[in-house]
């Protein structure tokens, strides 16, 4: 982007091309009358001046929706805009009321209106010998067939014939000498009040001492004076004084002189008619220059003219046929008068007209390009401060981006490191509390009764899931706190440093601090319930040293695999006496239940008999049962049928000394043996999946802190994204401002440039 200060090359072809342009466009003036050049004129200057005008509002639009922020600078040239406005609104409304003003005026009876009926070849005002006119009569040309005049004191349109009856001082109805009646005369009935000209008549002089009041009302704006004297007379100080007035209140009057009733000297001999031309010329030059100093020598002669407004009227009504010798000389110079008075009239109206609002249009179009230039530069220089704003916001986001990014990586890494180190934390401590499971069973106190044996194993696993739960809390809590802690605080203050970057670089209000929450405490309780519901107690009495005892001393881990050889399909039933399973509805940590411990417990004795009676005994006539049954005889040859007798009678005795030793206490230690057997079992099967469940609530809690804090990030990435786009947008705006004002200026050059083809066009100084 350039500087604003100066033009381009291309803004400097376009307005040098602009000037040709109105020149190809423009009409020679020497082929346009005099009169219409000031109606040319008018529309040029109104057409620049109604274009000026558009531009204008679009020009205060423009500058009002311009707004830069952190300044006002422009306030104050939307203020100028708008008066700017304001003065070429009065100027158009002033150029559309202008038009050509001539005034004449004279001491009485001179032939003030017989000089306008003549110009205008029509008997139009009343004339007359004597104080005739007694009142100001100012004649314009409209587009109506029938005249009409006002009067001063009424808008109602008036016949034109009363107009004698207005303006004669010997009239009854005749009005203030300082009061006009405006007479509308048919364009199409006289040709010099067609291009907007209007003449004015005037009392004479001599009757009113209210000169000055005169020159105020009805001459300010005057284009030209013209002075009807009497030719049988030298100019009188009553003329003399008026144009002194005229000449202090008007800067440069444009004044012409017409010795009227000049066909007095046809009577006269050449010589002395020269004599007395000369001796009124040489007073009037002296007048004008050394007097009132409006005008050189040369161009004072020729204002002065010597005529015979009469004769002229009557040559123009054609009513020529008794005029005094040498007419048609004196009627030539009426033309001549004419001729210069149509030239000097349009060329001072123009210039008193329009030379004011033309250098006042070229002044305004000079300020408002000093105005655009400064909205070229303020839009410049926001646009640079926005992108550089923009890309220091840009890397900010790209910081933070790719921090935050980071920190998640990270720390996803740190959480599965600490869910493994919970979950091997947990899986050992859970560990040794099954080590010590028998202790912490027979720690267990309540009634124990055979026939309520659902309610002791519901109390026992609640007793159990509660010591349970609370020594693996005891060995873990602190721990897992400690290490859970350390990655919050890790988490919160690597955020919190983030944070305080994008508050230090002001991308949006400042952020609270992060709220710390409150420690978090795992769940360690296992639902022993659900987890115990498959166990199925064998609490029917068992002797010492019946065959199952027997063989499962002896025997160890073979006795099951004895079981199987002879058959076993199914675990024995319990007796009528046994308790039905015991089971509880999953609630908490579950797993599936695995084959009841109870199957594996010894059966009866009878049992085993009745076992190996109904498989041993088909067998009896195989060599191996003649075998068995030769070893029996041998041993009852051996020994005797005593030693039998005996070892029987001690077989009985133990087993009734056992039986009687097998009461409800007993019986309970049998059930917590056979319950903490069963429980080692179960806890072994969800040592893992334990260990797991504390580590997913451990990771799980933090991934949601860590979310949490990195959605707190998100919100100052938000702010930075919208800031981007706002600014982004600023940058688009100031950019199309940019481009506007130099679209504008340029425009507002060429209606410079259009007002300065104007005043040399017309020789406007």
């Amino acid at each position: 982007m350039t500087q604003t200060g100066t033009s381009s090359p291309g803004l400097r072809r376009t307005l040098s091309q602009m000037d040709y342009e109105l020149l190809k466009h423009t009409p020679d003036l020497t082929n346009i009358p005099p009169l219409q050049r000031f109606g040319f004129a008018k529309k040029r200057i109104n057409d620049i001046f109604e274009k000026f005008k558009v531009f204008l509002e679009e020009m205060d639009t423009f500058i009002g929706a311009s707004f830069i922020k952190d300044t006002n600078d422009l306030h104050g040239e939307h203020l100028d805009t708008q008066n700017m406005l304001r003065q070429i609104e009065s100027i158009v409304q002033i150029i559309d009321r202008d038009h050509m003003k001539v005034a004449f005026f004279g001491r009485t009876s001179n032939g003030k209106s017989t000089v306008i009926n003549s110009m205008l070849r029509d008997q139009i005002l009343p004339s007359g010998i004597g104080h005739t006119t007694n009142c100001f009569l100012s004649i314009t040309g409209v587009d109506v067939q029938e005249p009409y005049l006002l009067r001063p004191d009424s808008p109602d349109k008036k016949n034109a014939q009363t107009i004698k009856r207005l303006s004669n001082s010997l009239s009854k109805e005749c009005l203030d000498p300082n009061a006009i009646v405006r007479l509308y005369w048919p364009k199409t009935k006289c040709a010099l009040i067609r291009d907007e000209v209007v003449l004015v008549d005037s009392p004479g002089i001599d009757m009113s001492p209210d000169v000055d009041g005169w020159i105020d009302t009805h001459c300010q704006d005057a284009d030209v004076f013209v002075l009807v004297a009497n030719s049988e007379s030298t100019l009188m100080h009553s003329e003399k004084s008026f144009f002194k007035r005229v000449n202090a209140k008007l800067s440069q009057p444009n004044i012409f002189i017409l010795n009227n009733r000049w066909d007095c000297s046809a009577g006269e001999d050449t010589a002395t008619r020269d004599e007395v031309r000369s001796q009124h010329q040489e007073r009037t030059i002296e007048f004008i220059v050394d007097e009132l100093g409006l005008m050189t020598r040369k161009e004072t002669s020729e204002r002065i003219f010597f005529i015979s407004a009469k004769e002229a009227l009557k040559i123009r009504m054609g009513q020529a046929s008794d005029l005094a010798q040498g007419w048609e000389e004196r009627h030539k110079e009426f033309e001549d008068f004419e001729l210069k008075f149509e030239n000097c009239l349009s060329a001072s109206a123009i210039n008193t007209k329009f030379h004011s609002h033309a250098l006042r249009g070229r002044d305004i179009a000079n300020s408002l390009n000093e105005s655009l230039m400064k909205v070229e530069e303020l839009s410049f220089n926001y646009r640079k401060k926005c992108e550089e704003e923009r890309k220091r916001k840009e890397q900010q986001l790209d910081f933070v981006l790719k921090e935050s990014e980071a920190i998640k990586h990270h720390f996803k890494k740190k959480i599965e490191s600490v869910g493994s180190h919970v979950e091997d934390l947990v899986s050992d401590a859970l560990r040794e509390e099954i080590l010590r499971l028998s202790n912490t069973v027979d720690s267990f106190s309540y009634p124990f009764q055979k026939d309520f044996i659902n309610k002791y194993k519901s109390e026992l696993e609640n007793h159990l899931e509660e010591h349970l739960g609370r020594n693996l809390m005891d060995r873990c809590h602190n721990r897992i706190s400690k290490v859970y802690e350390e990655i919050k605080n890790e988490m919160c203050g690597r955020i919190q440093q983030l944070m305080e970057v994008q508050q230090t670089a002001a991308i949006g209000p400042s952020q609270p601090a992060i709220e710390m929450q409150s420690s978090f405490e795992p769940i360690y309780q296992i639902d022993c319930q659900s987890l115990f519901m498959g166990f199925q107690s064998q609490l029917n009495f068992q002797f010492s040293f019946g065959p199952t005892a027997m063989a499962r001393r002896f025997l160890g881990p073979r006795y099951s695999l004895l079981l199987q050889t002879l058959g076993e399909s199914s675990s024995p039933q319990p007796t009528s006496g046994s308790n039905p399973p015991v089971q509880a509805a999953p609630t908490r940590v579950t797993r599936s239940p695995a084959p009841s411990v109870a199957r594996q417990s010894t059966a009866g004795d009878d049992n085993l008999l009745l076992v190996l009676a109904t498989q041993l005994l088909p067998a009896f006539n195989t060599k191996t049962a003649i075998t068995a049954t030769a070893i029996i005889g041998g041993v009852y040859n051996l020994v005797g049928w005593r030693v039998i007798a005996a070892t029987g009678a001690v077989y009985v005795g133990l087993y009734g000394y056992e039986r009687l030793k097998y009461t409800e206490r007993a019986m309970e230690r049998r059930f917590k043996q056979q319950f903490c057997d069963y429980a080692s079992i179960k806890l072994h099967d969800i040592v893992t999946y334990t260990g797991n469940c504390c580590s997913t609530q451990v990771q799980r809690d933090l991934s949601s802190t860590l979310s949490r804090l990195l959605t707190s990030i998100n919100g100052g990435v938000n702010v930075l994204k919208t800031q981007i786009a706002t600014l982004s947008a600023e940058i688009s705006r100031c950019k199309d401002v940019y481009d506007s004002a130099t679209s504008k200026r340029i425009q507002n050059d060429h209606c410079r440039d259009e007002l300065e083809h104007f005043l040399r066009l017309f020789s406007i100084t």
